[in-house]
């Protein structure tokens, strides 16, 4: 077996300026947070995020200057509050912030996901018909459509049902992302993956992308993860890369592991607001740490330990979530 492990600098080398990349996770629940610090700090530019549900680690590229392109249907980071930087990008035009955001919907997103996981060019639906998903007014990639390889010709098209008589159906194109990065509780050096709890769409993400890199709570034997076969979510062949790293979601949740960090998230959204605190707050919190390890070490352990999850729920029942409501 070859092992496919690498050091998260190794891993975040396989992203590069211009690529259409895609996250794992839930918005505020497992998002790959390391890679997204690593990425920012070799400096990564002109990334395309494409569609999947998208939070912190889309609000924090964005603000480091990371992101060209964004095809999402939400950036936020719940209940923790507002996505400043996403929202000063927006806000501010593309001249000025150089982020040129087209919006979709949750589910168009998803499908266009599963067309690539499938290994087809389309895929149709009944989703967002008689919305302004469809107003050519608001398709902010129409200038590009036909010039760049990884925006289609047209954002969507329909076609009367073949098979039946009287359906008038859309179809959606594909999207086949250049990398995928995916944050799991556990993986072994051949790529296998096992995320516990809620995988959300990571297994079809994985599928969908030319290369997929994960990162992992802890790297574990091969044999370990075979031995219940039926408890994994994403098989070794659509993996090209396994990263262990502790706390590689901080500070967004993961099952059985650790909650949301809610004094992360209270600074972070506070510098967000403006965009010179933002910048210090990035000297100080990425390019001011080396790496993963450093940034752990700033935190602290009594920080790690008040996030613990509970064993009995798999989170932190008692961790008090919105710091400013206290």
């Amino acid at each position: 077996m070859k092992s496919k492990r690498k050091t998260l600098a190794e891993a975040m080398s396989l992203v590069k300026d211009g690529d259409q990349i895609i996250t794992g996770g839930w918005t505020v629940v497992r998002k790959p947070m390391a890679a997204v610090y690593e990425i920012i700090r070799q400096g990564k530019k002109g990334l395309h995020l494409v569609t999947g549900t998208p939070g912190t680690d889309a609000d924090l590229l964005i603000g480091a200057g990371c992101v060209a392109i964004s095809e999402q249907c939400y950036i936020g980071h719940e209940l923790f509050g507002h996505p400043y930087n996403f929202r000063r990008a927006v806000e501010g035009g593309t001249e000025r912030s150089g982020l040129l955001h087209d919006d979709s919907s949750l589910l168009v997103g998803w499908l266009r996901i599963l067309a690539a996981a499938m290994g087809i060019p389309f895929i149709p639906t009944r989703s967002a018909k008689g919305s302004d998903m469809l107003n050519p007014e608001y398709d902010r990639l129409q200038e590009l459509r036909g010039k760049n390889p990884k925006i289609p010709n047209q954002k969507f098209t329909f076609m009367q049902d073949p098979f039946w008589e009287g359906e008038e159906v859309m179809l959606v194109p594909a999207v086949r992302p250049d990398v995928a990065i995916i944050h799991a509780q556990e993986a072994a050096e051949d790529g296998t993956v096992r995320i516990n709890n809620c995988p959300f769409g990571d297994r079809i993400t994985a599928m969908a992308a030319k290369t997929t890199i994960v990162t992992a709570e802890r790297i574990v034997p091969a044999d370990r993860l075979r031995n219940i076969p039926e408890l994994n979510t994403i098989p070794g062949i659509y993996v090209d890369a396994v990263v262990e790293v502790p706390y590689g979601a901080h500070p967004t949740l993961v099952a059985n592991f650790y909650d949301n960090d809610p004094w992360w998230y209270k600074e972070y959204i506070d510098a967000s607001k403006d965009e010179v605190k933002f910048k210090l707050w990035l000297n100080e919190w990425v390019y001011g740490v080396k790496n993963h390890e450093g940034y752990l070490r700033k935190l602290g352990q009594d920080r790690l330990k008040s996030i613990q999850a509970d064993a009995n729920y798999g989170y932190n029942p008692n961790l008090r979530r919105r710091l400013d409501l206290i």
